[in-house]
């Protein structure tokens, strides 16, 4: 699923805001920014790191993203801990905790309750309904609860969804509701499960592509564009 088709179908299902968010680039985000649309497109990247999974979601595109990655580096090669939480406190960028405890996926665990993180993320849908009822009970106390559907293919777009009250509908009023906590998870169990029966395939040939390494150097991807 090209950026693009991510927004495209945020614009069918209604949705106000999303955020497009590659593996170790914010290339995605800015492919997605260039499409004009209604929907606001918060520029976002999930980090790989040796603590675990980092979503980060800023402003702005970072202009010192590509300090995060070295020339020969991969989407799927850890990056340093210190230098997302480095990037998201120079870059005004909230930091989210993603699948913490996803089967076969790095979620940090427990970790998400470090200061270093500002919100949780209770439900995926791309994780299993386990994992996600031992999230929502292990982060029952945390102030700042968000869901994301974790889509790849147009299909998962929107089956699990966060309402932020929000004073202006913009990437900036988005992030400022994260941080005040203004969060509601949400999804629809039917949607999800039909979505993801559907998409089966295409994701588990999308996940065995990502892991051979068929989309390439994320180097070349994110000297794509001005940084």
């Amino acid at each position: 699923m090209s950026p693009e088709e991510a927004v495209k179908r945020a614009e069918r299902l209604g949705l106000g805001a999303i955020s497009v968010t590659d593996h170790n680039t914010f290339l995605g985000s800015y492919i997605a920014l260039r499409r004009r649309s209604r929907v606001v497109v918060v520029p976002g990247a999930e980090f790989g790191t040796e603590l675990g999974d980092a979503l980060v979601l800023c402003e702005h595109v970072p202009t010192s993203a590509a300090a995060l990655l070295k020339r020969g580096s991969r989407s799927l090669e850890r990056v340093r801990f210190s230098s997302v939480v480095e990037l998201a406190a120079r870059e005004n960028c909230v930091v989210v905790a993603v699948h913490p405890f996803a089967i076969f996926r790095m979620g940090v665990g427990r970790a998400f309750g470090l200061r270093y993180f500002d919100c949780v993320e209770v439900y995926n849908s791309s994780s299993d309904l386990v994992t996600n009822l031992y999230a929502a009970y292990a982060a029952r106390g945390e102030r700042c609860r968000v869901a994301g559907s974790d889509a790849h293919v147009p299909e998962m777009v929107g089956s699990a969804f966060t309402l932020v009250e929000v004073d202006a509908l913009s990437a900036e009023g988005v992030l400022e509701g994260l941080r005040k906590a203004r969060t509601r998870p949400c999804y629809s169990t039917p949607t999800w499960f039909l979505a993801s029966l559907s998409s089966t395939r295409t994701r588990l040939l999308h996940s065995l592509r990502l892991r051979l390494g068929h989309y390439g150097d994320p180097w070349r991807r994110v000297s794509a564009y001005p940084i």
